[in-house]
């Protein structure tokens, strides 16, 4: 492999790690929790983050061929959402992230209460040793 290809491909690395740690910071501020990116994805073939309720793959290019275009058609109304599928494929519902955050804020909220992070466990579980 030459050493442009390398070169491109390590950016294109780095570009979506940045894109990845954007993304978690931008949630972690909106829900009042810490989203973390999921580091083993890579060498796993998994997502890129997980939110209580939703696992959430990430992608930053420097192009995404038509979909501004077709989402600004989409504000005329409530949540614009483009749906778009390819050939043999299925639909996907792509909206803005102020939309998605806006929807999802029930969700996150509802599965933040059925799943304890690791210190609230540690909280509660130090709280039982305290009351013996």
């Amino acid at each position: 492999m030459d050493e442009a290809a390398v070169k491109r491909g390590r950016n294109n690395r780095r570009r979506g790690q940045q894109g990845e740690r954007d993304l978690a910071t931008r949630l972690s501020e909106e829900f009042g929790i810490k989203v973390k990116r999921n580091l083993g994805q890579e060498r796993d073939s998994g997502h890129d983050i997980n939110v209580p309720g939703f696992t959430i793959e990430v992608k930053r290019r420097s192009r995404v061929a038509g979909l501004y275009d077709w989402l600004k058609q989409a504000e005329s109304g409530p949540n614009p959402t483009v749906m778009v599928r390819g050939d043999g494929q299925g639909w996907l519902a792509v909206m803005s992230l102020e939309t998605w955050i806006k929807l999802a804020r029930e969700e996150v909220a509802a599965n933040r209460l059925d799943t304890p992070t690791p210190n609230e466990l540690r909280e509660a579980f130090e709280s039982i040793l305290k009351g013996k």
